[in-house]
């Protein structure tokens, strides 16, 4: 439902001194947009009241008062010190001649417009208030957007939780059996019978794998933990560690890494998927596997590259899907979950992912994360303004 102008628009003129008060209504009431019914208050306490018993479209805020100064009068406004949700209703904030950086500030702080006393005429305004009013009512979409994404998010958590208890304990029950009958039972199965166990006992497992790999895809973006600083260069050989790769395989960090801000754990996950695969993949008696980064276009471009089995072209995009692999499963122990999970931590952090290869030769596995400077200037300019 979008805002509707067709009706009168209830608007609260916020104004102590009398010259100003009938100069809006004289403009509003020109208004080539929409007509208008205007209420007056004197003070940002008589205001906040009015706010609460009646339902307003639009405040038209002065922010120097007999009873508050400066963006005090938003928060009062607002309702702030209440701890209440403050009221639905579009803020256009009035300032003095050389109010421009105040004006600003009260922005960052929930107005939706403001405008300079004396730098106004009708259209001005006229246009102010119906920005403002759909600045408000698209905040407000957002906001109800957002709680149902929450929703959603809780709805998740509670499935996880569900298939991490209810579906994993039925394959204990299941994985326990099978070791009891092949122990108990095993010299009158017969090979046949505990080859089939045995099968019986892969599949449980594999399961089970499963079921950690899509938990672990669904946690990705809504389990947040402490963003830190990590210096690659010491972090990637602990991963490399912890991959632990066969003899025959070298891996090699080719040049200087970046130290980037984020969560440790996604960086550990992105890498050490990656790693796997050319590690699991690898097919050549003499491995080897190059970790590269460099610098491009505002964004750190990374590259795992092995000299493996390669991937055919029409493939490409096929491996970040959830649950492809290439091989067949009696091959290579895979939940084909690892590429997906590292496309969705990239994307998150607003990268891109991709692979390049040549079928026989290896492949090389592209990603870009951005450079942290750019963030934190993002960051010093939102300060900056709020401040």
């Amino acid at each position: 439902m979008t805002p509707d102008f067709t009706k009168p628009l209830k608007i609260l003129v916020v104004e102590d001194e009398p010259v100003n008060s009938k100069l809006l209504r004289e403009v509003l009431s020109d208004s080539p947009l929409f007509i208008s019914e205007v209420e007056f208050a004197e003070t940002a306490g008589t205001a906040s009241k009015l706010l609460r018993d009646d339902h307003f479209d639009v405040v038209l805020l002065d922010l120097n008062l007999p009873d508050s100064k400066g963006l005090d009068t938003l928060r009062v406004i607002n309702d702030e010190e209440s701890g209440e949700e403050s009221p639905q209703v579009a803020i256009v904030v009035i300032t003095g001649e050389y109010g421009e950086h105040t004006g600003l500030k009260a922005i960052a702080r929930g107005a939706q417009e403001y405008l300079v006393k004396g730098r106004y005429d009708t259209y001005t305004l006229s246009k102010s208030i119906y920005y403002a009013i759909e600045r408000k009512w698209a905040e407000q979409l957002q906001r109800r957007l957002l709680d149902k994404i929450e929703s959603a998010n809780e709805e998740l958590k509670s499935f996880a939780y569900i298939v991490s208890h209810d579906l994993k304990a039925p394959l204990r029950g299941i994985r326990n059996l099978a070791d009891w009958i092949s122990a108990d039972y095993g010299d009158k199965l017969g090979g046949e019978g505990k080859k089939q166990l045995e099968l019986l006992g892969s599949q449980v497992d594999r399961m089970h794998d499963l079921i950690e790999a899509v938990l672990q895809y669904s946690k990705i973006g809504y389990v947040k933990e402490a963003r830190v600083e990590v210096d690659l260069n010491e972090f990637v050989p602990e991963v490399v560690e912890t991959v632990a790769p066969a003899e025959n395989i070298t891996v090699t960090i080719e040049n200087e890494l970046p130290t980037v801000l984020g969560e440790q754990t996604r960086f550990q996950q992105l890498f050490q998927n990656l790693l796997s695969n050319a590690v699991k993949y690898m097919d050549k008696s003499e491995g080897k596997i190059g970790i590269g980064c460099v610098e491009e276009s505002g964004f750190w471009k990374f590259s795992i590259a092995d000299n493996g089995p390669g991937i055919e072209e029409k493939d490409f995009v096929k491996i970040f899907e959830m649950f492809q692999t290439l091989s067949a499963q009696n091959e290579y122990e895979s939940t084909g979950v690892g590429l997906t999970v590292a496309k969705k931590i990239v994307e998150l952090y607003g990268g891109r992912i991709w692979v390049e290869s040549e079928y026989g030769q290896g492949s090389t596995f592209f990603f870009t994360l951005p450079k942290q400077k750019m963030e934190a200037a993002d960051a010093k300019l939102q300060t900056d303004i709020i401040s």
